[in-house]
């Protein structure tokens, strides 16, 4: 006795009908009936009563049909179950806390190609603001925030999946552009601007030179002033530097820092604690085998 044999005969005990129940499968009439024929010899006994006017159940059939019902529906839940448990491993979302830069949509494709190769699965990488990304991962909407640095909360896990060297940012006529390295003395003279947005949440590029020591003024525009300060005032951003992402604002380049100024800041994967979707563990996983 199968699933499928038990699926055709509570068919056939609602259609009353080999032909109807044969239909409802894509199978002969013949291999239906072949089927129940087949279920009869393994109770020895029949199970339905064979008449000109149609079919219907012997004693046996209808006690038999009472106990099938709930198996056939258990296992449908079993096979969705499955369903879920394959689509959830399958589907991996992950959150970019980052302002927006020039190419940052190739980049997040491009990462989200790398994993659809490694995990085979489907993943999507969208951007935004670190409390949005928050509120993304709070309602389950995502699987995981990437954060540029550290994160340090008691309702979060964070796991480190390499370092990025920094640079800063300057628009292309700023008096220091065509440096090959800067260090953070000859910054003294220009505006840092900060973002309330992206350098406070964690331990960000910004947060991690702050705390050893500026010797530059530090300014936090507001979002619609930050392009004069940027392109007028001679300001300047602290950024990654990785050469594969281009130009990261229009009209800008990127000095690297000096080596004996130079941090090394982490990449990290930032999930709730106790609630990892299994598409996450798998990219975890994944990781740490690399890592």
């Amino acid at each position: 006795m199968n699933i499928k044999q038990i699926n055709y005969f509570i068919s056939v005990a609602n259609h009353g009908s080999f032909s109807s129940a044969a239909r409802e499968f894509g199978i002969s009439v013949q291999a239906m009936s072949k089927a129940m024929t087949d279920l009869e010899s393994e109770f020895g006994a029949v199970l339905f009563e064979r008449t000109h006017q149609g079919i219907s159940l012997t004693s046996l059939g209808e006690e038999f049909l009472q106990k099938a019902t709930p198996v056939c529906t258990s296992f449908r839940e079993l096979e969705e179950m499955g369903d879920t448990f394959g689509k959830e491993q399958s589907k991996l979302s992950l959150f970019l806390c980052a302002p927006s830069f020039c190419r940052n949509a190739k980049a997040r494709a491009d990462m989200a190609a790398f994993f659809d190769k490694c995990l085979e699965a489907e993943t999507d990488v969208s951007i935004g603001t670190c409390e949005q990304g928050l509120e993304t991962i709070r309602e389950r909407r995502c699987d995981a925030l990437i954060t540029i640095g550290s994160f340090s909360h008691p309702d979060f896990d964070c796991f480190a999946i390499g370092t990025v060297p920094t640079g800063i940012c300057m628009p292309k006529n700023h008096p220091l552009a065509t440096q090959k390295e800067v260090t953070l003395k000859q910054l003294a003279p220009y505006r840092i601007i900060a973002s309330k947005s992206f350098d406070h949440f964690n331990e960000s590029i910004f947060v991690t030179y702050e705390k050893e020591g500026l010797y530059s003024e530090v300014v936090e525009p507001p979002y619609y002033d930050m392009p004069r300060q940027f392109y007028l005032k001679h300001g300047v951003c602290f950024m990654v530097n990785v050469a594969q992402l281009g130009e990261m604002l229009p009209r800008s380049v990127m000095v690297p820092i000096a080596a004996e100024d130079a941090k090394a800041i982490p990449i990290c994967l930032i999930t709730p604690k106790g609630a990892k979707s299994l598409a996450y563990q798998r990219l975890e996983h994944l990781l740490k085998q690399r890592v």
